[in-house]
C-alpha cells in the first residue's frame, strides 16, 4: 500500500494520468509532438464547442432573466476557459516540455537539494491528487445528480421527465429516453475534458512555480556552502559559480513566466465574471439547484485562483529571500574595498523584484484582492438588477 501511495505522489504523476486522459503525453515522441491520441482529443473539443453553442443559444434567448442568465454564464465560461487553455498548452507544448526539464535538471543531484525537491515534489502531489477529486467530484455531481432524479421521478410516478442542472437549448428531444442516453454520453466527453483539462493545466502550473521556488531555495543552501570556503586569493573570491547559478535561474523565471502568461491571462480575465456567476447562484437560488454540483465547483474556482496567485507570489518572496541572505552570508570585511562595488552589482540585480505577469496584470496577492473586489461589484450590480427587475 505505501508503495503504491509513492507511485501516487510520484513526479508528475497526477499530471501524466489527466493528461493521458485527453490523449497527450508530457513526454514527446521523436517529432516532439505531445498529442498521442487525436480522435480523442478531437472528440472532447468537439462535444465541448457543441455544449459550449447550446450554452449560448440559451443565454440569447433567457437574457433578460438574470438568474438564468448568469448560471448559463458560469458553465460557458468554464468551458471557454477550458478550451483556451488546452490550445494555449498544445501550442505552447515545446516550450513547457523544456521548462519541466529545466526545472528537474538541477535536482538530480543527491547531496544538493536532492532530499528537499522530493519531500516538497511529494506535497505539491498531494494537493494535485485533491484538487483532482474537487474536479472529479464536481463532474460527477454534475452528471450523477440530475440522472439520479429523473430515474427516482420515473421510478415513483411513472413519467420519463428529465432533470437537468444544465441551463442548454438542445436542437434534440430529450424527453426521449434513447435520445437522453445519448445526451448523456455527450456530457461524459465534456466532463472529462474539464476535469482532465482544469487539473492538468493548473496542476502543472503550481508544480512549476514549486519547482522554481525550490530552485531559489537550493541557490541559497549553495550560497551558505560556498561561503564556508571562502577564498580570497582568487580574483572571483570563489563565488562565480554563484553567480553564473543565479543568471541561469532568473533566465529559468523568465521562461517560466513567458510560458503560462497566456494561460494566467485567459485564467485571470475568466475567474473575475466566474466569480460573480457562482455567487449569484447562492444569493439569487430557483428550482431545479444542483447544491452538490455547486458546492464543489465553488471549490474548485477558489483552489484554482489560489493556485495561480499564491504560486506566483511564492516565487517571488524565495527571490526576495535569497536577495537578503546573499547579502548577508558574504564576508565584506575579507573583501578588498575595491572590489564591494562588483558584488554591489550582484546584489542590486537580485534584488530586484521578481514580477510574474499576465500582458496587463501582475501576479500576486494584490491581484487576488482586486479579483474579489471587481466580482463583489459585479454580483452588486448582477442582485440590483435582479432585485429591481424581476421581484416585483
Amino acid at each position: 500500500m505505501s508503495k503504491l501511495i509513492e507511485v501516487f505522489l510520484g513526479n508528475l504523476w497526477t499530471q501524466r494520468f489527466t493528461f493521458a486522459r485527453m490523449g497527450l503525453d508530457l513526454q514527446p515522441d521523436e517529432k516532439g509532438n505531445v498529442l498521442r491520441s487525436p480522435l480523442l482529443y478531437c472528440i472532447m473539443c468537439l462535444t465541448t464547442s457543441f455544449e459550449l453553442c447550446t450554452v449560448c443559444a440559451f443565454m440569447v434567448q433567457n437574457r433578460n432573466q438574470i438568474v438564468l442568465f448568469s448560471e448559463a454564464l458560469m458553465h460557458g465560461l468554464q468551458m471557454v476557459s477550458s478550451l483556451l487553455k488546452m490550445a494555449i498548452f498544445l501550442a505552447k507544448s515545446h516550450d513547457l516540455v523544456a521548462l519541466i526539464q529545466q526545472i528537474q535538471s538541477p535536482f538530480r543531484e543527491e547531496d544538493l537539494g536532492g532530499k528537499e525537491w522530493r519531500s516538497q515534489n511529494r506535497r505539491g502531489q498531494l494537493m494535485a491528487a485533491i484538487y483532482f477529486m474537487m474536479c472529479a467530484g464536481t463532474s460527477v455531481s454534475f452528471l450523477l445528480m440530475p440522472v439520479a432524479l429523473t430515474m427516482l421521478k420515473y421510478h415513483s410516478t411513472g413519467e420519463f421527465a428529465p432533470v437537468s442542472s444544465f441551463r442548454v437549448l438542445l436542437p434534440y428531444d430529450v424527453t426521449q429516453p434513447h435520445v437522453y442516453a445519448m445526451d448523456c454520453c455527450l456530457m461524459v466527453f465534456v466532463l472529462s475534458f474539464f476535469c482532465c483539462s482544469t487539473t492538468g493545466v493548473d496542476t502543472l502550473y503550481g508544480w512549476c512555480a514549486l519547482g522554481v521556488s525550490s530552485q531559489y531555495r537550493r541557490l541559497g543552501q549553495q550560497l551558505k556552502r560556498m561561503t564556508s570556503c571562502f577564498n580570497p586569493s582568487r580574483s572571483d573570491f570563489g563565488l562565480s559559480g554563484i553567480f553564473i547559478e543565479h543568471a541561469r535561474l532568473l533566465k529559468l523565471v523568465q521562461h517560466f513566466n513567458s510560458s503560462f502568461m497566456e494561460i494566467a491571462f485567459v485564467e485571470v480575465v475568466i475567474i473575475c465574471v466566474l466569480y460573480c456567476s457562482v455567487i449569484c447562484q447562492y444569493i439569487m437560488p430557483h428550482t431545479n439547484q444542483n447544491f452538490a454540483f455547486l458546492g464543489f465547483f465553488s471549490m474548485v474556482v477558489t483552489t484554482q485562483l489560489c493556485i495561480y496567485l499564491f504560486g506566483a507570489e511564492q516565487v517571488r518572496l524565495e527571490a526576495e529571500r535569497f536577495s537578503w541572505l546573499l547579502y548577508e552570508v558574504i564576508p565584506w570585511q575579507n573583501i578588498p574595498p575595491q572590489h564591494w562595488k562588483l558584488f554591489l552589482f550582484a546584489i542590486e540585480r537580485a534584488q530586484r523584484e521578481t514580477v510574474l505577469g499576465a500582458y496587463f496584470f501582475e501576479r500576486g496577492r494584490p491581484l487576488l484582492v482586486w479579483i474579489f473586489r471587481t466580482a463583489g461589484s459585479f454580483t452588486t450590480l448582477m442582485n440590483a438588477l435582479y432585485a429591481k427587475y424581476e421581484t416585483h
